[in-house]
């Protein structure tokens, strides 16, 4: 019999199921569903009060310093009237419950459930962009009490294109293209002098569908997974980045729903001059960023990044650039 060490291993939901609910003042368990295996395995929890999403990390995804930050961070918004799903306490008082897995110490989390669904118009992008601007103005009262990574151009930029790069290496010209643009943008942003970019706690991963709307008024976020203290334009931009990001000529980059999204933010929060001129680079950055978002994790995820992939991703980027004269 030969033994090969394990990447990822799924739970048995079930068992899982009835381990945690133990843990916690929930209810009577009723049903359980696995739902996603993306960054993180994510669950449906049923009980007899109400439901619960059950989220398990991933190995070596984020430490422990990293998840506490996170969910500080969501406890701190939630005090500021900020409408976010929230971790909730076990028994003992604990956010973290540690899985022994095969691959090694993982961490389960429990959060309350975002009523609704997802929904992208021009009536929800303004709502989405004034509750941004007010979860930013709470995130600037945001104390860590955890260190955790940074979004700088280190974890935006060089760490992605590190992880890129192997993959298109039978590509020589995209291979120094990537290069050469991820030095092009990492010098953009150095040029901005000190303290000119807006700098705080963010949300991370502002593409519009972690967020649910119950009705005109009200909505819920989640999934701050990848917040942390960054660059307020660069979060801002993923909203702008994940509505052009399937087209590829300049006359398609306008978009209504942006221009809502933008609009609502800065009639709540204004943005300075060189934040906006900020944001075309980091549209450019999170293309880059997701990228190697998704070659890092072909081992578990699988290698489906191939010529076909990379010729969608580039051809975006290159046109972008292009249009920004970046």
């Amino acid at each position: 019999m030969v033994h090969i060490p394990a990447l990822h291993t799924v739970f048995r939901k079930e068992e899982l199921f009835n381990i945690i609910a133990k843990l916690y003042d929930i209810g009577t368990p009723i049903s359980s569903r696995f739902v996603l295996n993306g960054l993180n395995d994510t669950y449906i929890v049923e009980t007899d009060r109400e439901s619960f999403v059950l989220r398990i990390y991933k190995h070596q995804w984020r430490s422990e310093s990293d998840i506490l930050y996170e969910l500080d961070f969501l406890v701190h918004l939630h005090r500021r009237n900020i409408p976010v799903s929230i971790p909730i306490p076990r028994l003992d008082g604990a956010w973290l419950t540690e899985l022994e897995a095969p691959e090694g110490l993982r961490y389960a989390v429990l959060f309350t459930f975002a009523q609704g669904k997802t929904k992208v118009d021009t009536d929800t992008s303004r709502m989405y962009g004034r509750s941004i601007a007010l979860l930013h103005r709470a995130a600037d009262e945001y104390v860590p009490l955890h260190s955790r990574f940074l979004l700088d151009t280190k974890h935006l930029l060089d760490e992605p294109v590190q992880h890129t790069l192997p993959f298109l290496r039978h590509r020589p010209d995209d291979y120094a293209f990537v290069q050469e643009v991820s030095s092009r943008l990492k010098g953009y942003l150095d040029a901005f002098p000190e303290d000119t970019l807006d700098w705080g706690a963010c949300h991370g991963d502002l593409h519009g569908w972690n967020v649910h709307y119950t009705d005109a008024e009200t909505l819920t976020h989640f999934d701050l997974d990848c917040c942390g203290k960054g660059w307020r334009s660069y979060d801002l931009s993923v909203f702008l980045w994940c509505r052009v990001e399937s087209r590829t000529k300049q006359e398609e980059f306008k978009d209504e729903c942006w221009d809502a999204f933008l609009d609502a933010y800065v009639k709540e929060r204004p943005l300075k001059e060189s934040d906006l001129e900020a944001i075309p680079i980091f549209v450019a950055v999170r293309q880059i960023w997701l990228m190697g978002l998704h070659t890092g994790n072909s081992a578990i995820w699988g290698a489906w990044q191939d010529d076909s992939y990379f010729d969608r991703k580039l051809k975006f980027l290159d046109a972008w650039v292009k249009a920004y004269k970046l």
